[in-house]
């Protein structure tokens, strides 16, 4: 643990591709049309040193992006760049909009008649280069700074999956059946901020850290970087241009910004207030920002930081022979074979090019694995704690009501693309997001990534008692 003066540097830059791309999020392939609203790739960088030279650091780096591999890629690319600064130490996180480009090849069928086609190779040079350039920049331009939390709430994100008599369970499903018995999870409408100020005390930037994916256009054919765009007007709007916003995504596999519950009334007072729907989220989010930086404590230009970095081992959900021998004879099917299958296996099939299940049936072994890389921070009162998956919001409640923390900061969708991590409930519901098809990772890896998490931050905050109200 290093206690000393903090300085902060910003730094953004638009990663939208200059020529039409693939869009990321759906399971059909879209050629971009144009742009709703820019793609950025918003960077922190935080250091802290004390009277001896020691210091701890870390740059956090925000991306408008549906998920970020290419963590080692950005590292590469940073080498002898940063000066002073450990690379291990770079954490990325996706917004995830559905409205990016695709990154990969193989996942959707690209244009071969399209003169202003950017493949996704090409795409993946081109932010790997922006995002990289908006990591050295912050960490170059780091000044002496102070930093203060805020807290809140808005409505963002709500459960996303519809529970039945039956037991079963749907993404998406509809609300208005008989036998619709409510949504599987609860909602998480917290609101963590951390506000930044300059070396003259004037606000420089803000982190929101919400739970809810930003896909309000998650089925366009434009660039948009979604709610946030309109939340960053507001910033720029209240407190200026050179205002920067970070944003995280909390844990929120089973939510999204579209209601299953409240479709009218939330329609009909969006019209009665001129707004759409991204816009009345900037609006309940600013609210949260506001009352967060009027009551937030005064800010500490010296405090406590720490920032460990740990590989992670979790137990991977294992395939089953059912559905090793179904994915292998799902290629020769007629549509009429598939149309009797389960949901899973029919209309979400194509993603096994992405979770290949043959694959990882072939190579599962006794006790299949997966690795993660975690962050783990203190940042004064405040701990920051990433995962890669699209964790679902129960992992969330869990960590947060252990963290010894006075605020903490969990960020999904970091670092790698570990895909959905269902709960047990989820999974006896079925369905998309909650099926060995779409997780690499379980219930049983999710309780053991809790475990894990709440520990490290306890660790960092051993020596704390924070009074609690009930």
């Amino acid at each position: 643990m290093i206690n000393g003066e903090l300085s902060i540097g910003w730094s953004r830059v638009e990663i939208t591709p200059p020529r039409k791309s693939l869009l990321q999020g759906q399971f059909h392939a879209r050629l971009s049309k144009g742009t709703t609203s820019p793609l950025l790739a918003t960077a922190l960088a935080l250091e802290v040193r004390n009277e001896e030279g020691h210091c701890e650091q870390a740059i956090l780096l925000s991306c408008d992006l549906t998920v970020i591999d290419f963590l080692a890629e950005v590292r590469q690319k940073l080498a002898g760049r940063c000066p002073g600064f450990d690379l291990r130490k770079l954490s990325l996180n996706a917004t995830h909009t559905h409205c990016s480009p695709v990154l990969e090849r193989g996942i959707y069928p690209e244009p071969e008649d399209e003169p202003d086609f950017m493949d996704p190779l090409a795409c993946r040079a081109w932010v790997v280069s922006h995002v990289a350039d908006a990591a050295q920049v912050a960490w170059a331009s780091r000044k002496p700074g102070a930093l203060s939390r805020g807290f809140g709430y808005a409505v963002v994100g709500r459960c996303r999956r519809a529970r039945y008599a039956d037991g079963s369970a749907l993404m998406y499903g509809a609300s208005d059946r008989e036998d619709f018995r409510g949504l599987e999870a609860g909602d998480d409408h917290a609101v963590n901020m951390l506000f930044t100020y300059d070396d003259a005390d004037k606000l420089s930037g803000v982190v929101v850290n919400l739970a809810s994916p930003s896909q309000c256009d998650e089925s366009g054919y434009t660039y948009s970087s979604d709610f946030w765009h309109d939340v960053r007007e507001e910033i720029a709007a209240r407190f200026g241009e050179s205002v920067h916003l970070l944003a995280q995504c909390a844990p929120a596999g089973d939510a999204s910004p579209h209601l299953l519950l409240d479709q009218t009334e939330e329609c009909d007072l969006r019209h009665r207030m001129g707004l759409t729907d991204k816009g009345i989220i900037a609006r309940r989010i600013m609210a949260a920002v506001e009352e967060g930086r009027v009551y937030a404590p005064p800010a500490r230009k010296f405090l406590s930081f720490e920032h460990r970095v740990e590989t992670v081992l979790l137990p991977q959900i294992k395939v089953s022979r059912e559905e090793y021998e179904l994915e292998k004879r799902l290629p020769g099917m007629s549509q009429e074979e598939r149309e009797r299958q389960p949901f899973g296996f029919k209309r979400i099939w194509p993603f096994g090019n992405v979770c290949n299940l043959v694959k990882r049936y072939e190579e599962q072994g006794e006790s299949p694995q997966y690795e993660m890389e975690g962050h783990f921070i203190r940042l004064g009162d405040v701990a920051l704690a990433t995962s890669p998956f699209e964790l679902f919001m129960d992992y969330g409640a869990r960590i947060r009501a252990r963290s010894k923390a006075l605020q903490t900061f969990l960020v999904q969708l970091a670092d790698a693309c570990g895909f959905y991590l269902p709960t047990e409930r989820a999974l006896r519901g079925g369905h998309y997001s909650a099926l060995t098809k779409s997780n690499w990772v379980g219930p049983e890896g999710g309780q053991q990534l809790v475990e894990k998490t709440a520990a490290e931050i306890n660790d960092l905050f051993a020596d704390e008692a924070y009074p609690r109200t009930r």
